[in-house]
């Protein structure tokens, strides 16, 4: 499996540089976390309030709802914003992620984000306007078989979700196996010496 796409990024500040400027700054570390091969999602709970909190996965194993852990920051009442609010995402029974794209605000923080799955989308959740400063990032791994699609990954800090994207099993269809092996065959007869 690889990891590919991705909403956001870790965010990673020089402390020195702030050292030098002689201002204290709070500079939040990131935490990553890591859902590899957590494929048979149920349920996608995401939390916001003028960015994206947390997020929990739900996944069906042994025929039992199972919750990951929550990846975000503890609820503290009174940091920005005390007006969370929790969406639930359900997939049914033969949908499975495909894809993501979302929105991040100057901070680094991710404003909103949009589940792709095979059978449309889910979102945006979260806050959305229409002038983002960094653009809309969408990311759509193609995946067209549910063994295609390997789990989450990202990050968060004490802001709340830093980075989101997914883990990618390459599966080849066999047009595109035989597609292959057809152009490596000609290329050995066309040049037999290199």
């Amino acid at each position: 499996m690889i990891r590919a796409g991705h909403v956001g990024g870790i965010v990673t500040w020089n402390r020195d540089d702030f050292a030098e400027l002689g201002v204290e700054w709070y500079v939040p570390e990131d935490t990553e976390w890591d859902e590899k091969g957590r494929t048979m999602i149920s349920h996608i709970y995401v939390s916001y309030d003028a960015t994206i909190t947390s997020i929990q996965f739900g996944y069906y194993e042994n025929e039992a709802l199972v919750l990951s852990e929550r990846h975000g920051p503890p609820d503290n009442p009174g940091n920005f914003s005390t007006e969370f609010v929790t969406r639930d995402v359900k997939l049914v029974q033969d949908e499975y992620v495909t894809g993501l794209s979302g929105n991040e605000d100057l901070l680094g923080g991710i404003c909103n984000l949009t589940f792709h799955t095979n059978l449309g989308k889910h979102g945006p959740i979260g806050k959305f306007k229409d002038n983002y400063p960094s653009g809309s990032k969408v990311f759509d791994s193609e995946i067209r078989d549910r063994r295609g699609f390997g789990g989450f990954f990202g990050s968060y800090n004490s802001n709340g979700l830093s980075s989101i994207g997914i883990y990618v099993s390459p599966t080849a269809s066999s047009e595109k196996v035989v597609e292959s092996e057809n152009v490596g065959l000609s290329q050995r007869l066309v040049a037999p010496f290199q």
